[in-house]
Formats: C-alpha cells, sequence, structure tokens
C-alpha cells in the first residue's frame, strides 16, 4: 500500500515537472502578462496660461450618476448627490444663495431659459428657478436618471438607466411622450446625455444604437447600431454607449464600449465610416478631429471626414482621465491625481499643464476660455485658460 501510495505521488510530480509549460494554470505566484501603471508625466512645455480664479467646498458624497456644473450667463450653478444646490458668480465667485433640495441627485445640471433641471436615483425631474431655486414643478419617469436632463426651451428630454427617453413640457412638467429602447440583461453603470442639435434630439442606449428623436412628438427619424454585438459571452457584449455623441455638418459621431467610432450622415441616415475603439467617455469636436478617449486613457484625434486617426497621445495612459473639453480649439481633460491637462487638438501634443487637487478630477464644463471643474473631495473650481 506504501508502495503504491509512494508511486502515485512521484508519478504526479513527474507529470507537473514534464508538462509545466501546458499547465500554466498552476502558477499561482503570477502569470507572464506585465501590469501595466498609470503612466508618469513628463515635462512638458507650458504654452498657455492656467489661471486659478476662486474654488468652493460643495460637498463631498460620491455621486452615482454623472453631475456637472453648469453655466448660465454670469453665473454658475451645481448641486451635489445630497441635493445641495449652489448658485455662484462667475466673476469673483461669490455665493449668491444655496437650497436644500432633500433629493438623492444623480443627474445634472442644465441651467437654461431661467430654469435649472435635475434627476434624481427615484426617477424624478426637477425643475427650479434660477433667481432662488424654489422649485417649479416635479415629474416622474420610468427608472433611475444618471445623466442630465436637457431642454431646447420647449421640452425636457430625460434619459433613463431602463433604456426610455422622455420628453416633458418645460413650464408644467406635463409628459409629452416616451420612447423605449431595448437594453441588454447586462449593461455598464451609466448612460448617455442626450443632444439636442439642429431641431432633434441625438443619444445613444445601452444595446449600441443611436437614435435621431423629433423632440415635439418623440417620433424616431432613424434608430442605427454604431455596433454589433458579437461577443461569446455576455460581458464580451456589453456595447453600452455613455458618453456624449457630437453631431456638427450634417454628421453624427458616436462611440461604445467594446465597439466603434462611428460617423453617420444625417441626411441619408446611413454611416460615413467607422473605427475600432471601446469607451465610455464623451466624444467632443475640434479644428476638424473628433478626439475620443479609449479605455487605456490613450487620446485619439480621428479626422472628421476620413475617419483616419491623425494623432495618438498615450502621455495620459491609465491615468483615470476625466472625459474631454473643448476650450477654444484646444483640449482639455482631467486625472487621477488631481491634474488638468490642455492638449493641441491638431496634433494632440500637451500646451498647458496644472495641479488643481490632491484628488480625482471628476467633471469639467467650459463656457468660452472658462473651465468650471469638480473633484471627488467635493471641491469646486473655476479657472481660466489664456
Amino acid at each position: 500500500m506504501y508502495m503504491v501510495f509512494k508511486f502515485s505521488v512521484v508519478f504526479f510530480l513527474s507529470l507537473i515537472l514534464i508538462s509545466c509549460t501546458s499547465l500554466s494554470w498552476l502558477k499561482f505566484w503570477g502569470d507572464d502578462e506585465e501590469v501595466e501603471f498609470p503612466t508618469v508625466l513628463e515635462n512638458i512645455t507650458q504654452k498657455v496660461n492656467i489661471i486659478k480664479l476662486w474654488d468652493a467646498k460643495v460637498g463631498k458624497v460620491q455621486s452615482l450618476g454623472r453631475i456637472s456644473p453648469s453655466f448660465s450667463g454670469d453665473n454658475l450653478y451645481y448641486i451635489n448627490p445630497e441635493g445641495e444646490l449652489f448658485a455662484f458668480e462667475v466673476a469673483n465667485g461669490r455665493k449668491l444663495w444655496t437650497r436644500e433640495t432633500n433629493d438623492q441627485v444623480s443627474g445634472g445640471l442644465e441651467s437654461r431659459f431661467k430654469k435649472i433641471l435635475y434627476a434624481t436615483l427615484d426617477g424624478e425631474v426637477v425643475a427650479l428657478a434660477q433667481e432662488d431655486g424654489r422649485e417649479i414643478w416635479r415629474a416622474q419617469a420610468t427608472s433611475e436618471i444618471l445623466s442630465s436632463p436637457v431642454t431646447d426651451g420647449n421640452v425636457v428630454v430625460a434619459q433613463g438607466a431602463d433604456g426610455s427617453i422622455t420628453g416633458f413640457d418645460l413650464d408644467t412638467g406635463d409628459q409629452k411622450w416616451i420612447h423605449q429602447a431595448s437594453v441588454p440583461s447586462l449593461s455598464l453603470r451609466g448612460t448617455s446625455v442626450p443632444v439636442l442639435r439642429q431641431g432633434f434630439i441625438f443619444t445613444g442606449f445601452a444595446n449600441g444604437t443611436v437614435a435621431m428623436i423629433y423632440p415635439a412628438s418623440g417620433a424616431i427619424r432613424f434608430e442605427l447600431p454604431v455596433t454589433i454585438n458579437e461577443g461569446t459571452s455576455e460581458l464580451e457584449r456589453i456595447v453600452d454607449i455613455d458618453g456624449k455623441v457630437v453631431v456638427a455638418n450634417d454628421v453624427l459621431f458616436s462611440a461604445s464600449y467594446q465597439g466603434n467610432i462611428t460617423a453617420i450622415d444625417l441626411l441619408q441616415g446611413k454611416p460615413i465610416w467607422q473605427e475600432k475603439i471601446s469607451t465610455t467617455k464623451d466624444l467632443v469636436e475640434s479644428r476638424s478631429r473628433i478626439v475620443a478617449i479609449d479605455e487605456k486613457d490613450i487620446i485619439k484625434g480621428f479626422g472628421f471626414s476620413s475617419g483616419v486617426i491623425l494623432w495618438q497621445q498615450e502621455g495620459l495612459k491609465l491615468r483615470d482621465l476625466s472625459s474631454p473639453v473643448n476650450v477654444r480649439g484646444n483640449i482639455v481633460v482631467g486625472d487621477f491625481e488631481g491634474y488638468i491637462h490642455v492638449l493641441d487638438s491638431t496634433d494632440g501634443s500637451f500646451i498647458g499643464r496644472k495641479k488643481l487637487s490632491k484628488n480625482p478630477i471628476l467633471e469639467i464644463s467650459s463656457e468660452g476660455n472658462k473651465l468650471a471643474i469638480t473633484d471627488n473631495s467635493g471641491r469646486l473650481f473655476f479657472l481660466s485658460i489664456e
């Protein structure tokens, strides 16, 4: 019995030694793939001045959706996830007023047509007066809302996590229409922010399609796939469109996670070009480039009409970048160490950098050469780029 046991042990150990190349899964000490770390920043030539004009504390709770500062005339508005609303004077950062709404805010902010709009985890869309923050109306959507409602002055459009798009009357909050897109059983947490351009609503869905919608009626002009769901597992079939689309010169640009960036001719309703990319961040257009940030934080500039990658910036790889914004022809992003970076959109080169915070940058809003930026410690920064 002892001899049989001893022989079995020796045979098993020999088998492991002989077959070690095919039993790589037994290597509990690590695998052969190189672990990637965030890129260390290199020195750059500062070609623009980044001036911090003021900052303010606006709450620390991490948002479960997307909440961005919003410009309106001489004022700047922001609401934190706990529902505390702030109104600031842009020129000097003076706090004009604050208001406790007691809402769990998950999507915002839009401040236009003398109203402030935001959305909640309970699926409510709320309209307040810009002058003092008093509530004007509150309406119910079909699910939680993780991105900002938007308005064209007549209808307020909110996108739900269940794939719904709902239109509400801006003055009364009455529901005017609802469009329901199919949603896969497994998707990323987040939704695209609808874009109102050229008299239409443009947005993307978790099923990898983009839609062009009439705002007055909710009727669909077209709904086209940006990415075809071809994965073999549920994880591989996730093709959410969570970033903002871009609409310019009768062309719609949209990109998805684990999919493509696609340019669609709005007059003919068909694709012009398509390139592989995986992203959950907003697209931005600048100087005939469509700028996208892929899942490894590599920033790419695509030719507007051709889709050719004109430049690729890997200097911020794996630095957990914010969505990009356009500031007078330049691209601005924030990273996990609290830096903001300014890139020339023509070639992707760095032209400016400033450390704002010890904490990750979450959202950036731009107006002219001004930036409103939030970090995950609950601080709001106001900057100019000269």
